[in-house]
């Protein structure tokens, strides 16, 4: 196929205000860098003259007027909002010379009025943010960068380290701090740090939870916990018989009314929680007459009636002590017990046995290792703090279990919180120990005694069980003996809250009840 030859143009064509010849493929380098710009027209700041694009009109400002942005730039930390502004200022403001700005020693116009222009010009769409420094090239750009990135990569190294040595500096000064205030504390009454001692306000959060209706189903539907209280009146109804009885804690009032079913001459029942108002409501509804609730803290509250011959309070709160309220039931004993009088349980036991559930530990400890291909293994620190409340499976208890404290409620004082055990556990099977299981039982010592237990051989409650995770579990096998020790404090920022420390396998770990 034959094409038809075009013949060459025999005009001269005109760029960028240069003439051009046609059979040259460039002029000189001036006319080069003007025809590959493509900018619009772009008016001096300064002067009439237009020139191609707004980089030739900053050329021709810093030649002509002395005025260079990239030296503004740095001198007043400006960004392209400034940028934008100070054309705006250039143009609505009168009398704006390239001396006045050269002598300026504050960018005065960083108003938001000079954010909207006079009329539309290139300056306004320059990308005032990719300006370098004057005499930059992309070389030195390039070069700067990879220094810029080192000396960040270096300084970041001595931060990280600097970070880690006041972490543990920050330890070493807990650890001083905490001794000193046990030491202090050691020293001073135990009713300084019981739940008395905490103000009404401080303490309103706590009995603000228990008006929840939410937490009062979850007890009341725990069979082994409400029956065990009822057996223990009902079954005794001789011994409840006549009776005066005071409800530390009633709630809804449902073991005031089971004390009255059972005989009771008088029952009042005392809270601090709002949900008084509901159990009012309950005790007339049921036309129980012989039962008085009362809205107040015990401590500070006048009741009806001095002394009593029973006293009956479900107070347990997860790992037993948990929550702080046997300080209620305490006072109560020392303010309002006659002097042959019983309290309700009577008696508590805690204990612990190994446990090794790798499914468990995986879930909650190695699951930081790998999460959605993220390493967040730094949280299993704090994690390895916070007990697990969960009902555990009995198949992976390894040991038997050993009994930690046993609380004779009618003699215990302000300072059961604090004690230390030194406990052995003997491996009934083989298996990977990954932490200890604590629980506790309750008992009703009366004539036809009644008792419940919250172990994981036993029907579940709402307590559960509580789960203290040690960081690397270790393979125990039948018959072997393990060997640690358990230490419970009352907590020094919450008087409802514990501090707990385990050794084991000749390594401390401490978890916080809170």
């Amino acid at each position: 196929m034959e094409h038809e030859e075009i013949p060459p143009l025999e005009s001269e064509s005109v760029q960028n205000g240069t003439i051009q010849d046609d059979d040259s493929d460039f002029t000189d380098d001036d006319s080069e860098d003007e025809s590959m710009d493509n900018g619009e027209p772009t008016t001096c700041l300064f002067c009439t003259e237009v020139l191609n694009s707004v980089d030739l009109a900053l050329e021709h400002i810093a030649k002509q007027h002395n005025i260079h942005f990239s030296q503004m730039k740095a001198k007043f930390n400006m960004d392209q909002y400034s940028f934008i502004k100070l054309i705006n200022y250039i143009r609505l403001e009168e009398g704006v010379t390239a001396d006045k700005l050269n002598a300026a020693s504050q960018a005065f116009w960083n108003d938001e009025k000079y954010l909207k222009p006079k009329d539309y010009e290139p300056w306004l769409t320059y990308d005032y943010d990719a300006l370098a420094p004057e005499g930059e090239t992309s070389c030195t750009k390039e070069t700067d960068l990879k220094e810029l990135v080192h000396s960040l990569q270096e300084q970041i190294k001595m931060q990280q380290a600097q970070l880690e040595q006041a972490s543990n500096d920050m330890a070493t000064m807990r650890q001083g701090f905490q001794r000193l205030m046990e030491k202090d504390n050691s020293s001073r009454d135990p009713s300084e740090r019981c739940v008395s001692s905490v103000s009404v306000k401080a303490d309103e959060s706590y009995f603000d939870s228990y008006a929840h209706f939410g937490i009062h189903h979850e007890m009341l539907s725990d069979t082994v916990r409400t029956t065990s209280y009822r057996d223990a009146l009902m079954k005794n109804k001789d011994f409840v018989k006549g009776k005066l009885v005071l409800d530390v804690g009633c709630g809804t009032s449902v073991l005031s009314i089971f004390a009255s079913q059972a005989g009771a001459e008088k029952v009042i029942g005392i809270d601090n929680s709002n949900i008084i108002y509901n159990a009012m409501d309950i005790v007339k509804k049921n036309n129980i007459e012989n039962v008085t609730l009362v809205k107040g803290p015990l401590e500070d509250t006048n009741l009806p009636i001095e002394k009593f011959d029973i006293i009956i309070s479900e107070w347990m709160g997860y790992f037993l002590l948990f929550e702080g309220m046997l300080d209620s039931v305490i006072y109560a004993r020392d303010h309002h017990l006659k002097e042959n009088g019983i309290l309700l349980p009577n008696r508590c036991t805690m204990s612990i046995v190994g446990y090794g559930n790798d499914a468990l530990f995986k879930q909650h400890v190695t699951f930081w290792n790998d999460v959605y291909g993220l390493d967040m293994s730094t949280m299993r620190k704090e994690v390895m703090h916070e007990p697990l409340i969960d009902v555990v499976d009995p198949k992976h208890v390894l040991t038997e279990s050993n009994c930690i404290a046993d609380l004779n409620l009618m003699k215990v004082n302000l300072n059961y919180s604090n004690f230390k055990y030194n406990f052995e556990l003997k491996c009934v099977k083989d298996g990977n120990l990954s932490s200890l299981v604590g629980y506790f039982d309750n008992y009703f010592e009366l004539p036809e005694p009644v008792m419940f237990s919250t172990s994981p051989d036993a029907t579940p409650t709402h307590w559960k069980q509580v789960v203290f995770f040690i960081e690397e579990p270790r393979t125990v096998k039948e018959g072997e003996v393990i060997r640690g020790t358990l230490q419970c404090k009352r907590s020094l920022k919450s008087a409802r809250s514990l501090d707990i420390s385990i050794e084991i396998f000749n390594k401390k770990y401490t978890y916080y009840l809170d």
